[in-house]
Parts: C-alpha cells; structure tokens; sequence
C-alpha cells in the first residue's frame, strides 16, 4: 500500500465532503447542536464523516475507523483510519473559512499517512512522514528563523493556562515575532506552508492529532506533545521548525 493509492482515495472523499460541507456553510439555516462537552457539531459534520466511514468501509471493509462523530469501528487488520469531518467546528459555525477535514491512516497505531482539505480556500495538503503536498506541489517548512523572528500560532491561547503553563506560554509569546489565533487545522498549514514558525494546542483528541503528524513531519518540521514526547499518544501539540522546536518545548515546560 503507497502514498498514491491512500491520496487518490482521499482525494475523492474530500471531493465529496467538499459539496457537503459548502451546501452548509455560512448558511443562517444551519441548525448547530451542543454534544456532551458542550462543543457544537452540525449535520455537515455528521454527514460528511458518515460519507468518509461508508466509502473505508467500501474500499477496505478489514479496515478500523475511529471518528469524532460516530462510534469506533474495531480494526480487524494492522490499519485503521482516524477521522475528523471538520477540524474547527467552531470556526465553521462562525462563517470563518479556517477549518477543514482530517483524515489519517495508522499502521499498527502509528500514523503513516495524512491529509486535511481546507474546502473554504481551495487547499489540501497530504503527506506521509517523508514528504508533504499541497494541491499536488511539494511543500517545505521554513527552517534558519530565531525565536526572536517566528511566528508563532495557538488555536486558543486561553485554554493554555487551563491545561498547560499559562506563564511559560506567556513568556514564550512575548519573545516572538508575532502571535496570532489562526489556529485549528488551518495554523499547521501555514506551518507546512512557511508562513509560521509554531503552532500550539494545549489540548486535542486523536482525530485532531493523527493526520497532522505524518504531514508536518512530511514538510520537514518537527511534532511532539507539550512535554516533546510522542505525539500519537499524546494529548497536545508543539509542532515547529526543526532550528527552534527543542527551544519552544523547553521554554513551555520550564
């Protein structure tokens, strides 16, 4: 199994998802529903991952598939598929065009391959720890920037000090370049991309994860939880470029 058989597949699913999700978006009709943690979900959620569960289970009926909006399907095989239908819920009930669809592969619970596609701006990036793409063209994450010149991302900088150091963060923002909220999915593209030098969730669940570990590490940057351990068994994310990661998770955990 190859990098082109798993981002021709996916490639038609987010084609799919795409139509669902832009039937729904920015719409005064949606109708947003609160789950049990009292975070919003949609019926362009449901529907777009019960279209990704159906074409797996289609395609490779063996396979296990663990999403965000549905019950985990037990893996009878070495692989199984994580699935985030939109990555940045919020984001999407809120007309912003900074959220997406994440779909990872795991081979005995390691992720291996990855994509997000970003149906609001026209972008899907995919990658498979080796090298990462962006609507078909290879992409590279900027490397040789200081911490003194980076910018530096966070999907939200309150909830930093509810799950993690609140005042090492702080001190870490006041030597970058800039901080700003451009977070969710949307951060670690311009991360990929090398329009950023970090991106920060304190907290995440594993379909927020997976897929992005395989990508970022494809664009040639570095991805750890908070502390700098395995990120797939994790519940964080410090994700940079590889001249100030080991920098950024110290200064976090002072």
């Amino acid at each position: 199994m190859r990098f082109d058989e798993f981002d021709q597949f996916t490639r038609k699913l987010c084609t799919e998802t795409e139509k669902i999700i832009l039937r729904y978006f920015d719409s005064s009709e949606l109708e947003i529903e609160s789950k049990g943690d009292d975070t919003p979900v949609t019926i362009a959620d449901r529907e777009s991952e019960k279209t990704i569960r159906e074409a797996i289970e289609t395609l490779y009926p063996e396979h296990g598939i663990i999403g965000e909006e549905f019950d985990d399907k037990a893996a009878q095989s070495e692989y199984t598929w994580v699935l985030d239908p939109i990555d940045g819920t919020k984001t999407f009930v809120a007309g912003n065009p900074m959220f997406g669809t994440m779909i990872a592969l795991l081979k005995n619970g390691d992720p291996i391959y990855g994509c997000i596609n970003y149906p609001a701006i026209g972008k899907r990036i995919s990658g498979d720890c080796q090298n990462a793409y962006c609507n078909g063209e290879k992409v590279t994450a900027r490397q040789g920037v200081s911490l003194e010149n980076a910018v530096v991302l966070v999907t939200d900088h309150f909830s930093v000090a509810e799950h993690q150091n609140g005042d090492a963060f702080h001190k870490l923002a006041s030597q970058a370049k800039f901080v700003r909220t451009w977070g969710d999915c949307y951060g670690y593209l311009l991360l990929c991309l090398g329009r950023a030098d970090v991106m920060l969730d304190p907290i995440m669940n594993p379909w927020d994860i997976m897929a992005l570990i395989p990508i970022v590490r494809g664009s040639g940057a570095a991805i750890s939880d908070w502390q700098g351990k395995d990120p797939s068994k994790g519940e964080s994310i410090i994700a940079a470029n590889l001249d100030i990661h080991s920098k950024v998770v110290a200064q976090l955990n002072p």
